[in-house]
């Protein structure tokens, strides 16, 4: 266990943001002396609370997802291996930090959309798509049929949506692919994957495939719930707490959420797993880290830091829409920048490319790609654009492009959507955008989500791009050769 490697990591990832948050927030006069030392307060829970949380992914939920995903190949049941995968996906995406996150951020926007209601169907939504994504290793599917499939399903369903609902739904596509869930399903995936023997694609497409299901299951919660209003709750009619009383309802809360997984786990190592004693003290120590973490994390978030987002981006947009871009920018970078998820794929990339496409010129991409999609997110937040306008010619480039693209880029591409979609974009990025529609007097509430779907779409484009510029080089080789 490397406590203080993740904490380095997640100081890299937040410091940025407070500094330049404090720096903007002071100026702005968003701030008071009080007002800092609470968002000082939840910044410090907020890396507490990272820390652990990935502490105990390293140390628990990781080795017990690749445990539980060998496990599930030795049945040699499709139909066993699938109904497990449901499962496992539901119950692994219902404590996603980011995805309470972002429920809880509809909620004040939609009252009438319950916080469970919309978890439950997101989870829903993984656990299908995730079954989805065994089966197509198992069976062999193609990997671009797949996703031209479930797109299209997608795009007849938001038909009957109306833009609130359908931002919502690309932003719970990009939410699902957490710090928690992606290494647990990256670590199943791989599990069945090795056991298998398939060829390198095979390793890709878990996370693309398993946040296409949110999508899909939000907007058929659309449908059922119909016409959408919002109307954001005041401070008044928010229950207004101290700071222990909100720790303690996180507590329970996440307690709660954690259950299910907790119970699956004690059962897999009862009757399946069965490790050695010290080795089942030490991973299922990592669950218990990952327990506090995400209390930590909470109630950092609630207690003042998405709220100085949206104070920000209220007052930011009051000064001039130009600066509010401009931070926008900059925020984009910071989080993209400093998510170490996005430091894996760029080393893939990589690897994967034999160094014909850099590290360093990947990053680049990736972060202009990022800072870029805050940019473009906020324009629509302030003049209220359908999100349509953004996703429909997004979504229709990235399907040409899928077609020409190796097979490996796109599945590198649709895994990486979720990658730079950190905890920061729904706890952060996200307030920043509901604060400038409610700061802007042309501005409608529904049109501040959308910002984690073009944060998460951008990347796929982008490495799809990259993939036609290394098959571009590879064929210029071969002909020089010839």
């Amino acid at each position: 266990m490397d406590i203080m490697k993740q904490l380095k990591e997640v100081i890299i990832s937040v410091l940025p943001i407070a500094i330049f948050s404090s720096v903007l927030s002071i100026a702005t006069g968003v701030m008071d002396g009080v007002e800092f030392c609470r968002f000082m307060l939840s910044c410090l829970l907020v890396v507490a609370g990272l820390t652990l949380f990935l502490t105990g992914v390293e140390v628990g939920i990781t080795p017990i997802g690749s445990r539980i995903g060998a496990a599930m190949t030795k049945s040699r049941s499709l139909v066993i291996m699938l109904i497990a995968a449901v499962i496992l996906g539901v119950i692994i995406t219902i404590p996603e930090p980011d995805v309470q996150v972002l429920a809880s951020q509809v909620h004040q926007v939609n009252p009438e959309i319950p916080i469970r209601i919309l978890t439950y169907a997101i989870a829903i939504g993984v656990g299908i798509f995730f079954a989805i994504a065994l089966a197509r290793t198992v069976l062999s599917w193609p990997m671009k049929a797949v996703i031209a499939i479930s797109y299209l399903l997608i795009f007849i369903a938001a038909f009957f949506n109306d833009d609130f609902f359908v931002s919502v739904a690309f932003d719970s596509g990009g939410a699902t692919t957490g710090p928690l869930s992606v290494p647990f399903i990256m670590a199943l995936g791989v599990g069945v994957t090795a056991l298998r023997k398939h060829d390198t694609e095979s390793e890709f497409g878990y996370v693309a495939l398993s946040s296409i299901g949110p999508i899909l299951s939000v907007l058929i919660l659309g449908i059922i719930f119909g016409q959408s209003s919002t109307n954001m709750i005041s401070a008044e009619e928010e229950a207004i707490m101290g700071f222990w009383s909100l720790m303690g309802l996180k507590f329970r809360e996440v307690g709660i959420s954690l259950l299910p997984l907790i119970a699956v786990c004690i059962l897999m190592q009862i009757f399946v797993i069965k490790m050695p004693r010290t080795e089942a003290t030490r991973e299922f120590s990592g669950i218990i880290y990952s327990y506090l973490g995400i209390v930590l994390f909470f109630t950092g978030v609630e207690y003042s830091f998405s709220d100085v987002a949206k104070e920000l981006g209220s007052a930011l947009i009051n000064i001039s829409p130009l600066l509010l871009y401009a931070a926008g920018f900059v925020f984009g970078l910071c989080v993209v920048l400093a998510e170490p998820a996005v430091m894996v794929l760029t080393d893939q990339v990589e690897d994967a490319s034999s160094g014909r496409i850099s590290k360093k010129v990947m990053l680049a991409t990736l972060a202009l790609g990022v800072g870029l999609a805050v940019v473009l997110s906020l324009i629509r937040t302030v003049y209220s654009l359908s999100i349509w306008t953004f996703i429909l010619p997004g979504y229709i480039l990235i399907m040409l492009f899928m077609i020409k693209t190796p097979g490996l880029f796109s599945a590198i591409g649709f895994d990486s959507g979720g990658v730079a979609t950190g905890p920061m974009s729904s706890a952060f990025l996200l307030p920043l955008a509901m604060g400038a529609a409610s700061g802007s007097s042309q501005s409608s509430l529904s049109s501040s989500f959308g910002m984690i779907a073009m944060i998460a779409m951008m990347p796929i484009l982008l490495i799809e791009i990259l993939g036609l510029i290394y098959q571009s080089r590879i064929r210029k080789t071969e002909g020089r050769e010839k």
